[in-house]
């Protein structure tokens, strides 16, 4: 009787997380999914159950352009994010007076508003104006002012480069908390073994930090999938949507031109290829995962 009564006392204490789930999550997610396949004439709804919005985007010229920059946006800045964040986060985890002050200083470009660290780089990168440009001048790296974010050749990443400054610092301070964790007496047998730093670090520390780093790999992914304000407010898309992605796209078709069937298509478009990468992520990591899961 007692079992009965916790097990319903349990579905009632999680009985509001699943109500938000619903009404936050699965609701907006079903909205949108329905509006994807409804068509819009003058802003008004004329049927449902058309896939003329997909057809669409399909033919829009700017969404192949769209799609290649978010897979730079994503992969490349999942990618450089998880490798720098490794490499210090490793370097953290060694005790000292230096790396005890930086693990406290290190979250500072995390915690600071995306809108100022985006108006701070962009002011930064600016071609006329920008520090790193004048910087650039002077040191003779080049003989004219460099417009990284008017140069549709840069500006992609110019803004992977600030995406990493910015998300990096929680990814290295997670590994280092992993590799911290590693028992010491694994490294110390290694180490007397004959292995090198580097072959403590691949044969050791790696395989037990597996499991940390496959959760933040997705994590680091899932964030920067749903990052807007960074290069929303540096670049608008621009130059000649040379920097547009997913989510400025879907804003600007969404809340700009009031394309909502379009902007509701790309959305489908942009989680299910989400999904698809994360899956696949998963699937290959799939063994290190239940390693992990199981200490």
């Amino acid at each position: 009787m007692n079992r009965s009564s916790d097990r319903w006392l349990a579905y009632f204490l999680i009985l509001p997380v699943v109500a938000a789930v619903l009404a936050f999550v699965l609701g907006p997610t079903w909205d949108v999914a329905t509006l994807s396949l409804t068509q819009f004439v003058m802003g008004q709804e004329r049927g449902f159950g058309t896939l003329v919005n997909f057809e669409a985007l399909w033919a829009d010229p700017v969404f192949g352009t769209v799609v290649v920059n978010t897979a730079i946006w994503i992969l490349g800045g999942t990618v450089f994010c998880v490798l720098t964040g490794l490499a210090v986060g490793a370097y953290l985890a060694i005790d000292s007076k230096v790396t005890t002050a930086l693990r406290a200083l290190i979250l500072l470009p995390w915690v600071l508003p995306d809108v100022v660290t985006a108006m701070a780089w962009k002011w930064m990168l600016h071609g006329q104006v920008g520090v790193i440009g004048d910087a650039f001048t002077r040191v003779g790296l080049s003989d004219q002012p460099i417009s990284f974010l008017g140069d549709p050749d840069l500006v992609m990443w110019m803004l992977v480069i600030v995406l990493v400054w910015r998300k990096m610092p929680l990814v290295a301070l997670i590994l280092c908390a992993a590799i911290r964790s590693v028992p010491a007496e694994q490294i110390e047998a290694a180490r007397m073994d004959g292995a090198n730093a580097f072959q403590r670090f691949r044969h050791v520390i790696l395989p037990n930090i597996s499991f940390s780093l496959t959760a933040v790999t997705v994590i680091s992914m899932i964030w920067i999938t749903a990052e807007f304000t960074l290069p929303w407010v540096m670049t608008g898309g621009g130059p000649a949507n040379s920097s547009q992605i997913m989510s400025t796209y879907i804003y600007q078709q969404s809340f700009q031109f009031f394309n909502w069937g379009v902007g509701s298509a790309m959305s489908v478009v942009n989680l299910v290829f989400l999904m698809a990468v994360v899956g696949l992520y998963l699937y290959i990591n799939r063994r290190s995962w239940a390693a992990g899961g199981s200490k």
